[in-house]
């Protein structure tokens, strides 16, 4: 019996022992309930700003008081100028508080994107840039799409302006006083994109522009003094004159008369400074070399007519207002009509310069 007893004892200390075992469980099992719903809660309703150490309530959106201190509203596709994005280039931004508005307008969101092209900002970044710059988020109303596309403001040089900015620049710099030079075939693929209309320009020339070809131009633009593009263009210049040319053939020789000439616009390719462009510098002369008709007549073409030959007797005349003295001499050059020669002045035997008058008469300058 009794062992019975003590049996039974026993029996009864294991119950309790697994009672108040029970017990603990449940009290381990409500108490990390507890603890799971709690960072539930506040996993919901709060998260940590990793830029500054401040807890935001941020519910699936930042939550704000209902007094706020400045309204941002997007602009739809907004378009800058600068090279730097500010708030106040892409929003409308209004508040009572004129400061904190101000420092609102002059946050920066990033660079521009280059002219006529896009930049895609969201409404992420405008927040994180807000809070750059130490601006509280939740006293903002930010009235703004996922997604904005930034565009930059832009100006473009057309191929007509380009072509007329190096005509311009051809006939500031030619040297011809007569006739015209031709800009054509200018060659520049792409667009040319400027950031703003308010610029200027240089051009250089990298060769004389006197004559036909292809020439090479180095065009700079620069607003306020700052460089904006640098291009190097290629173009073809034609020189067109009024020249002398052939109206039939001229053979070696020949006297150049003003029935056998006349004044045409002609392409020139070869030195401008040979160009006949008035018929009298030409017409009286001789033919050097035979001219074909419709031949373009150069300085070289032809030359003065020989009137003395080396040998010719001639009558020297020296003449002023009360005197006039003629002796004979001996041509030691030739020459034309208006050229210097050595004479032979017979009667002293010295050799002088006088000018051409006719065939049979020089002068005596004194």
């Amino acid at each position: 019996m009794r062992y019975k007893s003590e049996v039974r004892s026993q029996e009864s200390g294991f119950e309790m022992q697994d009672a108040r075992y029970k017990m603990q469980d449940i009290s381990i099992f409500l108490l990390l309930t507890s603890c799971f719903l709690f960072l539930a809660f506040v996993r919901d309703s709060y998260a940590y700003d990793s830029l500054s150490p401040r807890i935001l309530p941020i519910r699936g959106e930042i939550k704000h008081s209902d007094n706020y201190k400045a309204i941002v509203n997007i602009i739809d596709s907004p378009s800058v100028e600068g090279e730097v994005i500010f708030l106040k280039d892409i929003a409308d931004i209004s508040g009572e508080d004129a400061d904190f508005v101000n420092r609102l307008k002059n946050v920066a969101i990033g660079y521009s994107p280059l002219p006529g092209e896009l930049q895609a900002i969201t409404d992420e970044q405008l927040k994180l840039s807000i809070k750059k710059d130490r601006i509280p988020v939740e006293n903002i109303k930010l009235n703004s799409p996922q997604r904005i596309n930034v565009s930059r403001k832009y100006f473009e040089f057309t191929p007509q302006q380009l072509k007329r900015a190096i005509e311009d620049f051809v006939e500031s710099r030619k040297d011809i006083t007569k006739g015209r030079i031709v800009v054509d075939n200018v060659n520049y693929s792409g667009k040319i994109i400027l950031p703003s209309p308010d610029f200027g320009y240089e051009i250089n020339a990298g060769s004389s522009l006197n004559s036909s070809g292809r020439k090479f131009f180095n065009i700079i633009f620069k607003a306020d003094g700052k460089f904006l593009k640098g291009l190097n263009i290629a173009a073809d210049l034609k020189v067109v004159l009024p020249v002398a040319v052939a109206v039939s053939h001229i053979k070696k020789g020949e006297p150049v008369s003003e029935t056998s000439i006349q004044i045409e616009e002609r392409e020139i390719s070869r030195d401008l400074s040979q160009m006949v462009t008035d018929p009298r510098d030409i017409i009286g002369k001789q033919a050097k070399v035979d001219i074909a008709k419709g031949e373009v007549i150069t300085i070289n073409s032809a030359e003065t007519m020989t009137l003395l030959n080396q040998g010719d007797v001639v009558n020297i005349v020296a003449e002023s207002n009360m005197l006039r003295v003629a002796v004979k001499g001996v041509v030691r050059d030739k020459g034309g009509k208006g050229e210097l020669v050595k004479v032979l002045n017979v009667s002293s035997n010295k050799v002088i310069h006088a000018k051409i008058i006719d065939s049979n008469t020089v002068k005596v300058e004194f």
